[in-house]
Protein backbone atom coordinates (compact mmCIF):
# COMPACT_ATOMS: atom_id res chain seq x y z
CA UNK A 1 0.00 0.00 0.00
CA UNK A 2 1.68 3.52 -1.03
CA UNK A 3 1.70 6.52 1.07
CA UNK A 4 -0.53 8.03 0.18
CA UNK A 5 -3.49 5.35 0.27
CA UNK A 6 -2.49 4.61 3.88
CA UNK A 7 -3.31 8.57 4.44
CA UNK A 8 -6.23 8.10 2.77
CA UNK A 9 -7.52 4.86 4.44
CA UNK A 10 -6.28 6.28 8.16
CA UNK A 11 -8.66 9.52 7.10
CA UNK A 12 -11.74 7.74 6.65
CA UNK A 13 -10.94 5.97 9.78
CA UNK A 14 -10.46 8.46 11.88
CA UNK A 15 -13.77 10.81 10.24
CA UNK A 16 -15.60 7.41 10.97
CA UNK A 17 -14.67 7.21 14.61
CA UNK A 18 -15.66 10.82 15.18
CA UNK A 19 -18.83 10.46 13.31
CA UNK A 20 -19.61 7.36 15.42
CA UNK A 21 -20.06 9.38 18.29
CA UNK A 22 -23.33 10.84 17.31
CA UNK A 23 -26.41 10.04 19.44
CA UNK A 24 -29.38 8.37 18.18
CA UNK A 25 -32.57 10.10 17.18
CA UNK A 26 -35.99 9.36 19.18
CA UNK A 27 -38.79 7.71 17.05
CA UNK A 28 -41.08 10.07 15.45
CA UNK A 29 -44.60 9.54 16.80
CA UNK A 30 -47.92 9.87 14.84
CA UNK A 31 -48.61 12.89 17.08
CA UNK A 32 -45.71 14.87 15.97
CA UNK A 33 -45.30 14.95 12.24
CA UNK A 34 -43.07 18.51 12.51
CA UNK A 35 -40.27 16.03 15.00
CA UNK A 36 -40.78 13.26 12.59
CA UNK A 37 -39.57 15.83 9.49
CA UNK A 38 -36.46 16.26 11.91
CA UNK A 39 -36.08 12.15 12.98
CA UNK A 40 -36.24 11.23 8.98
CA UNK A 41 -33.37 13.24 8.61
CA UNK A 42 -31.08 12.21 11.57
CA UNK A 43 -27.32 12.46 12.45
CA UNK A 44 -25.36 9.79 11.66
CA UNK A 45 -25.90 6.71 13.54
CA UNK A 46 -23.66 4.85 16.12
CA UNK A 47 -21.53 2.73 14.01
CA UNK A 48 -21.35 -0.65 14.91
CA UNK A 49 -17.29 -2.47 15.24
CA UNK A 50 -17.46 -3.55 11.57
CA UNK A 51 -18.44 -0.61 10.25
CA UNK A 52 -17.27 3.63 9.73
CA UNK A 53 -19.77 6.25 9.66
CA UNK A 54 -18.99 8.99 7.01
CA UNK A 55 -21.07 12.20 6.47
CA UNK A 56 -20.61 14.73 3.44
CA UNK A 57 -21.96 15.78 0.06
CA UNK A 58 -23.02 13.31 -2.58
CA UNK A 59 -22.00 14.33 -5.92
CA UNK A 60 -23.01 12.54 -9.39
CA UNK A 61 -20.36 12.94 -11.70
CA UNK A 62 -18.58 10.75 -15.05
CA UNK A 63 -20.32 10.35 -18.39
CA UNK A 64 -23.58 8.07 -18.73
CA UNK A 65 -22.04 5.15 -19.74
CA UNK A 66 -19.60 5.17 -16.43
CA UNK A 67 -21.53 7.38 -13.42
CA UNK A 68 -19.33 7.79 -10.64
CA UNK A 69 -20.95 8.76 -6.89
CA UNK A 70 -18.62 10.21 -4.34
CA UNK A 71 -19.10 11.78 -1.06
CA UNK A 72 -17.68 14.98 -0.19
CA UNK A 73 -16.03 14.87 3.10
CA UNK A 74 -15.92 18.32 5.08
CA UNK A 75 -12.62 18.85 5.59
CA UNK A 76 -11.38 15.66 3.35
CA UNK A 77 -8.92 16.14 0.78
CA UNK A 78 -10.43 14.12 -1.53
CA UNK A 79 -13.34 12.70 -2.61
CA UNK A 80 -14.52 9.19 -1.84
CA UNK A 81 -15.94 6.64 -4.47
CA UNK A 82 -19.20 4.98 -2.89
CA UNK A 83 -19.73 1.74 -4.09
CA UNK A 84 -22.69 -1.15 -3.18
CA UNK A 85 -26.21 -2.09 -3.60
CA UNK A 86 -27.11 1.16 -2.47
CA UNK A 87 -24.82 3.50 -4.70
CA UNK A 88 -28.14 4.37 -7.09
CA UNK A 89 -30.18 5.68 -4.87
CA UNK A 90 -27.45 7.98 -3.50
CA UNK A 91 -26.57 9.20 -6.94
CA UNK A 92 -30.26 10.33 -7.24
CA UNK A 93 -29.32 12.27 -4.23
CA UNK A 94 -26.74 14.31 -5.71
CA UNK A 95 -25.20 17.64 -3.90
CA UNK A 96 -27.60 16.47 -0.61
CA UNK A 97 -25.81 15.69 2.46
CA UNK A 98 -25.98 12.16 4.12
CA UNK A 99 -24.14 9.98 6.37
CA UNK A 100 -23.38 6.78 4.88
CA UNK A 101 -22.17 3.64 6.68
CA UNK A 102 -20.04 1.03 5.74
CA UNK A 103 -16.25 0.14 4.97
CA UNK A 104 -13.40 1.44 3.33
CA UNK A 105 -12.20 -1.17 0.25
CA UNK A 106 -9.78 -0.98 -2.97
CA UNK A 107 -10.81 0.81 -5.89
CA UNK A 108 -9.69 3.60 -8.47
CA UNK A 109 -8.78 6.31 -8.30
CA UNK A 110 -10.24 7.70 -5.28
CA UNK A 111 -10.24 6.18 -1.84
CA UNK A 112 -13.73 3.76 -2.12
CA UNK A 113 -16.06 2.94 0.34
CA UNK A 114 -18.65 0.25 0.24
CA UNK A 115 -22.35 1.55 1.44
CA UNK A 116 -24.13 -0.66 3.75
CA UNK A 117 -26.86 1.71 4.88
CA UNK A 118 -27.70 5.95 4.72
CA UNK A 119 -30.11 8.67 6.02
CA UNK A 120 -30.46 12.13 4.45
CA UNK A 121 -28.89 15.23 6.89
CA UNK A 122 -30.37 17.77 4.80
CA UNK A 123 -31.43 18.39 0.61
CA UNK A 124 -30.54 22.32 -0.01
CA UNK A 125 -29.99 22.96 4.17
CA UNK A 126 -34.14 21.77 4.44
CA UNK A 127 -34.31 18.12 6.74
CA UNK A 128 -36.53 15.83 4.56
CA UNK A 129 -39.37 13.03 5.36
CA UNK A 130 -37.95 10.11 3.79
CA UNK A 131 -40.23 7.39 2.84
CA UNK A 132 -42.60 5.14 0.08
CA UNK A 133 -45.30 6.93 -1.40
CA UNK A 134 -48.98 5.34 -0.84
CA UNK A 135 -52.41 6.44 -2.46
CA UNK A 136 -54.91 5.63 0.81
CA UNK A 137 -58.88 7.00 0.27
CA UNK A 138 -57.61 9.40 -2.45
CA UNK A 139 -55.19 10.91 -0.29
CA UNK A 140 -51.28 10.76 -1.29
CA UNK A 141 -49.40 9.45 2.44
CA UNK A 142 -45.59 8.88 3.16
CA UNK A 143 -45.02 5.66 4.81
CA UNK A 144 -41.56 6.67 6.50
CA UNK A 145 -39.14 4.40 9.00
CA UNK A 146 -41.16 5.41 11.70
CA UNK A 147 -44.83 6.73 10.86
CA UNK A 148 -46.83 7.30 8.71
CA UNK A 149 -48.08 11.07 8.02
CA UNK A 150 -50.56 12.76 5.22
CA UNK A 151 -49.25 14.77 2.28
CA UNK A 152 -51.64 17.80 1.32
CA UNK A 153 -51.85 19.52 -1.33
CA UNK A 154 -49.31 16.63 -2.95
CA UNK A 155 -48.27 17.20 -6.52
CA UNK A 156 -50.37 14.95 -9.32
CA UNK A 157 -46.61 13.70 -10.45
CA UNK A 158 -45.53 12.92 -6.36
CA UNK A 159 -49.32 11.25 -5.96
CA UNK A 160 -48.54 8.71 -9.21
CA UNK A 161 -45.22 7.31 -8.08
CA UNK A 162 -47.12 4.84 -5.27
CA UNK A 163 -44.34 2.51 -4.06
CA UNK A 164 -41.51 4.72 -5.27
CA UNK A 165 -39.11 5.87 -1.78
CA UNK A 166 -38.98 9.60 -1.91
CA UNK A 167 -37.83 12.55 -0.28
CA UNK A 168 -40.61 15.22 0.78
CA UNK A 169 -39.49 18.79 1.70
CA UNK A 170 -42.71 20.06 3.65
CA UNK A 171 -44.38 22.87 5.55
CA UNK A 172 -46.60 22.49 8.59
CA UNK A 173 -49.86 24.67 8.02
CA UNK A 174 -52.06 23.61 11.21
CA UNK A 175 -52.36 20.32 11.42
CA UNK A 176 -51.43 19.42 7.44
CA UNK A 177 -48.16 18.98 5.91
CA UNK A 178 -48.11 20.29 2.66
CA UNK A 179 -45.67 19.00 0.13
CA UNK A 180 -42.90 21.87 -0.82
CA UNK A 181 -40.42 19.87 -2.75
CA UNK A 182 -39.49 16.04 -3.59
CA UNK A 183 -37.43 13.94 -5.68
CA UNK A 184 -37.67 10.32 -6.14
CA UNK A 185 -34.73 7.90 -4.68
CA UNK A 186 -36.12 4.56 -6.16
CA UNK A 187 -38.79 4.25 -8.87
CA UNK A 188 -41.46 1.41 -7.83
Amino acid sequence: MNGARLVAVLAVTVAGVACSHAGRPEPARSSDTARGAEDTASAAPRATPSETVLTGKVGAVGLAMSPVTSLAIEGGARAMTLVGPLEPELRRLGSATVWVSGSPVSGPPNATFSVTRYGIVSIDGAKPLVGVVMTRDGATWLATESDTVKLGKAPAELAAKNGAKVWVIVRRSGNELTTQTYGVIRDP
